[in-house]
């Protein structure tokens, strides 16, 4: 877990003035390259229950810490009652979007990304108009 934490860390390393919007797209351009490798653990947990328990011995604390340390590159979570619960829906919308893009075309995933991060902005009260050209 430590290994993903750290790689994705890499990828926010002085980019700390990007808008959330961008910020997100690096998660998911992060996201596409650790996914397949999370989901292979994902599938050796299910079926080695031998395995998943010393996952769960060896994990209990750690994946709370690397979920927190997602605050360091969502400063717009901080105050939250429920950060680390925002963090692991965005990463389940990740995951999901990973997995539809066994056989969707590119553009809608595109567009599930777009109404995702609409939805969130809305929900965190940052819902004005997405940057860009003026209509």
């Amino acid at each position: 877990m430590q290994w993903r934490y750290e790689k994705v860390y890499g990828a926010f390393e002085g980019k700390t003035d990007l808008d959330l919007r961008a910020r997100l797209d690096i998660l998911w351009g992060e996201f596409q390259e650790i996914f397949p490798i999370t989901f292979e653990l994902i599938v050796a947990l299910r079926s080695d229950k031998e395995l998943l328990a010393l996952y769960k011995r060896s994990s209990k604390t750690r994946i709370e810490e690397i979920v927190t340390g997602y605050d360091d590159f969502f400063p717009e979570l901080s105050g939250m009652k429920v950060p680390g619960v925002l963090i692991a829906v965005m990463a389940a919308f990740y995951r999901g979007a990973y997995i539809e893009m066994v056989s969707r075309e590119p553009g809608y995933i595109d567009e599930m990304k777009q109404v995702f991060q609409d939805m969130l902005m809305k929900y965190l009260g940052l819902d004005g108009p997405p940057p860009g050209p003026a209509a």
